[in-house]
């Protein structure tokens, strides 16, 4: 039988994390999406507490990541604010996959920043996966990388990737010269042939600073490349897992929000929350959150017990699936128990709702 009870420890970390996310994070959502960015001051909260440096304890980080944990840790973040959710983890993956499949010169020289109390709250990473042609699956990746003596040819395109356009710590998804080759880089500063364009305007996710990628004939030295596919396939199923998890998180917190609301509103006489066409979309939602959130516990984890390649990339792929399915669904219905009250921004959950659409 399944079993994915928390231990101790976990249940600490969740604490802390659901803490920071009510205490801090919820109430600056909407400040932090009219600026576009982070304030510094809540990122040198959360680097205090150790919950941004999950890398070896050889670089200072705070130990190996494990899924499970940052499953939790991320859906709490999120029920927060989805937004700055993904502005701290999207950060975090482009030394997080340096951590999982790179050298260990490329390691030393990648990670401390991010480690350091002086230098992490300033830290940006990033990891460049999706594209315009496709979602966040590892079968949508099409911008190759040839190899050309020592270097390697870079061509096609990413899309919304977070901190792309200010992150000193650049990694990309490439598709190699096969179609099971999964190719990672870290880019360099300064490569000819990269077109970087700041996303404007966007829908949602305004907290989490984002940016197009184009490649044309980018040539980039061979060693830039990470080494370990197995590692580079490991990141891509975790941040699968992770965004799966903060949908989950922006569900949950449009859930109980629209909750609350429908028992404190009276309509002819009685909490709006009694009447069977808002109690069911409520009812509804809950459940198909326990389901999702059950797919993205069970594809944790397997990524933390190291199940074969071919289950993991199947069971984080079906979790990221539905959580974003549920976030859409789950705001939208939000707002339709509110009425318009919903789409008035002295409530989050318009705000949720744009920041749930804008993960696909």
């Amino acid at each position: 039988m399944l079993h994915f009870s928390p231990t101790e420890e976990q249940e600490e970390i969740r604490s802390l994390a659901h803490s920071l996310a009510t205490e801090q994070l919820r109430p600056q959502g909407r400040a932090s999406e009219k600026d576009g960015d982070i304030s510094l001051a809540l990122m040198q909260t959360l680097t205090r507490t150790g919950l941004t440096s999950p890398f070896p304890e050889l670089y200072g980080g705070s130990g190996p990541i494990e899924a499970i944990t940052y499953a939790l840790i991320a859906e709490e973040l999120a029920y927060g604010d989805g937004g700055l959710a993904s502005n701290i983890l999207g950060s975090m993956m482009g030394p997080l996959t340096v951590a999982l499949a790179g050298s260990e010169e490329q390691q030393e020289h990648a990670i401390p920043p991010f480690c350091d109390p002086q230098t992490a709250p300033t830290a940006r990473g990033s990891l460049a996966f999706a594209e315009h042609t496709g979602g966040y699956t590892l079968a949508e990746i099409t911008a190759t990388a040839r190899r050309d003596g020592d270097s390697y040819i870079l061509n096609g395109s990413k899309r919304n990737v977070i901190h792309g356009a200010q992150s000193a710590l650049r990694v990309v998804l490439l598709r190699g010269e096969g179609p099971q080759s999964l190719l990672a880089f870290i880019l360099p500063e300064q490569l000819a042939g990269l077109r970087i364009s700041p996303d404007l305007e966007k829908l949602g996710l305004l907290a989490a600073p984002s940016a197009s990628y184009t490649f044309e004939q980018a040539s980039i030295p061979a060693d830039a490349l990470l080494s370990d596919q197995n590692g580079v396939l490991r990141a891509a199923t975790l941040y699968a897992i992770l965004r799966a998890a903060i949908a989950c998180g922006t569900a949950r917190a449009a859930l109980e929000y629209a909750s609350d609301y429908a028992r404190e509103r009276v309509a002819f006489g009685r909490p709006i929350v009694s009447y069977q066409g808002i109690a069911f979309i409520i009812a509804e939602t809950a459940m198909k959150l326990d389901a999702a959130r059950l797919l993205l516990w069970n594809a944790a984890s397997n990524w933390d017990k190291g199940v074969d390649n071919a289950t993991l990339v199947r069971d984080a792929e079906a979790a990221q699936f539905q959580a974003l399915k549920i976030g859409k669904a789950a705001t939208i219905d939000a707002l339709q128990v509110m009425g318009g009250a919903g789409f008035i921004q002295d409530h989050p959950v318009e705000m949720w709702m744009r920041n749930a659409a804008a993960m696909e």
